[in-house]
């Protein structure tokens, strides 16, 4: 199985993806993983010297107000953009797993989906599943 795991920016985006990975490890084979992060982001220290091949994409967080700032933003999303549905196309993942952070485009987000997985996730996914937090009573 091709695995494409992305998130980045936090060790709560991380963690979770490296779990998984180590939980597909003794579980799943033949398990071909590929982690997407970015080059200033905590992934590089954390993901870099583990046996997982890692590569970067550039990211930034979209700004909601007009200024310069907003449109350098806009065209590095934009470039991270092409970059990702590059590597994707080389890769042809199975599934492609997003914990968080602004590498991971298909964003997980509360539990109704945002911009970036309602919008931008029609034309990248056959299907996407949105974890729900429910209340245990």
């Amino acid at each position: 199985m091709k695995v494409v795991l992305t998130g980045g920016g936090t060790g709560g985006h991380i963690y979770p993806a490296l779990s998984l990975w180590r939980y597909m490890q003794g579980r799943v084979d033949p398990l071909d993983c590929l982690y997407i992060g970015t080059r200033n982001g905590l992934e590089q220290s954390i993901v870099r010297p583990l046996d997982l091949p890692f590569v970067t994409i550039e990211a930034a967080g979209l700004r909601r107000q007009v200024s310069l700032q907003a449109v350098r933003t806009l065209l590095i999303t934009a470039r991270g953009y092409f970059q990702a549905r590059r590597l994707l196309r080389r890769f042809r993942p199975d599934v492609v797993v997003g914990t968080g952070g602004f590498v991971t485009l298909l964003r997980l987000r509360r539990e109704v989906p945002g911009y970036s997985k309602r919008d931008l996730g029609r034309e990248c996914a056959a299907r996407i599943d949105q974890p729900t937090l429910r209340p245990s009573h």
